[in-house]
């Protein structure tokens, strides 16, 4: 009885929590495109360097699903998106990590690095 009592007294306290998923804060900027983060997808991907908890190559969907949750977003077919961007010219092959390398250059040629 006296459970039932704090139960109503204090219903906060005895929500389940685990049903809850925890909702990202994180959200792309207008400008940028599925294929651009499909991009950073592909390059983890095929460089096997995020794995499962037991030491496995993540699949690629898993990790869609990832960058989905990531931010708030929803790829679609990953193994189609994936595809759209090996299948790219040779000049706009890696177009969006590239300017992202630009953007990290620029901030170490900005804070004085040589």
């Amino acid at each position: 009885m006296r459970i039932i009592k704090l139960r109503i007294k204090y219903p906060e306290q005895f929500q389940q929590h685990a049903n809850k998923l925890f909702i990202s804060p994180l959200h792309l900027a207008d400008k940028t495109s599925l294929v651009n983060i499909m991009e950073i997808v592909s390059g983890l991907f095929l460089s096997k360097r995020v794995i499962y908890q037991n030491g496995n190559p993540i699949h690629l969907t898993d990790l869609g699903k990832a960058f989905e949750w990531l931010f708030n977003i929803k790829l679609g077919d990953y193994h189609q998106k994936y595809m759209d961007v090996i299948k790219r010219k040779p000049a706009k092959l890696t177009e969006f990590l590239n300017e992202l390398a630009t953007f990290i250059r620029k901030e170490h040629e900005n804070k004085g690095y040589r």
